[in-house]
Formats: C-alpha cells, structure tokens, sequence
C-alpha cells in the first residue's frame, strides 16, 4: 500500500503517469526501501550487499519532498522555489548520499530564502509544513503518514481549484 501512496503522491503532483525522478520506477524505489528497512528491522546489523538503507531511505524522502515543492511551486510560482525544486530533482539522479547532499548545498541559499519575504495562503503553508517535516523525518513510518497526509492536502488542494 505504501509503495503506491508513494507512486500516486508523485504522479499526481507532477501530474504525469512516469515522471522519471529516478533511475527506475518510484515505486521500485519504495518498494526497495522498504525491503531493505525490513530486513534491518528483523536482523539488525546484517545487511546484504547493495540494501544500503540509508540511502534508499534520503531516495524517497526526496521524492516526497519534490512531490510537495512541486505543487508549492505551481502555487507560488517563486524563483526561490523553482530552484529548490531543481535541487531537489538533481538529487534525485543522484547514486549516493554524498551526492545528494552536494547538489542541495548547491542551492542551499534558495533552501534558506525560501520562507523569506513569501506571501502564501493557507494551502501553501501546509504544503511548507509538510515540506519540513519530510526533511526532518528519520523513519519509515514518519514517511509513510507524511505521504498520506501529502495525498490527503492534494485532494484538497485541487478541489479547491475546481
């Protein structure tokens, strides 16, 4: 079930059936996350070559948080948020951890700006809220409320537009 809120938070908010943020499918993405969070729970300390937890886990924080500042951006149209999105989907190609974090500090000016000096309405502080703590979340299940209540906000979000 999670592997498909992941899926349609993204599509949805990117508003394509195979926006491509990764190297493989998102729910590949998830779903390989999930599995090596798995078998981390159940025998700690005893990885298999290539479960790299870590970093699967910062592969879907990221695509929750592009999911979220995509529909940000659209609502705010901000220079500022446009390059945190950008920022956002380089890492996403990213192949490691220190990859990731290098292509954030490029911009991490536009990270900072990014709560200076903005007009948003109700919508958008819940986008930025959510935004926040998807960056801050350090567990699956943290991710996985994050996704639903994401899921949840978008279906608000556009029924407001109709």
């Amino acid at each position: 079930m999670s592997a498909s809120n992941f899926e349609l938070l993204i599509s949805r908010s990117l508003r394509s059936e195979n926006p491509g943020l990764f190297d493989k499918s998102e729910g590949a993405v998830y779903k390989e996350f999930e599995l090596a969070e798995n078998r981390h729970r159940i025998n700690p300390g005893h990885t298999r070559p290539g479960d790299n937890l870590h970093f699967k886990f910062e592969k879907v924080r990221l695509g929750v948080a592009i999911a979220l500042m995509q529909v940000f951006y659209e609502m705010s149209e901000d220079d500022d948020s446009r390059q945190v999105l950008e920022a956002l989907k380089q890492a996403g190609r990213a192949t490691s951890i220190a990859q990731i974090d290098a292509e954030i500090n490029k911009k991490i000016k536009a990270f900072d700006k990014l709560y200076q000096d903005l007009f948003i309405n109700e919508e958008g502080e819940m986008l930025l809220g959510l935004f926040e703590r998807t960056l801050s979340a350090d567990s699956k299940q943290e991710l996985d409320s994050i996704i639903a209540e994401a899921l949840k906000l978008l279906d608000y979000i556009q029924e407001e537009e109709s």
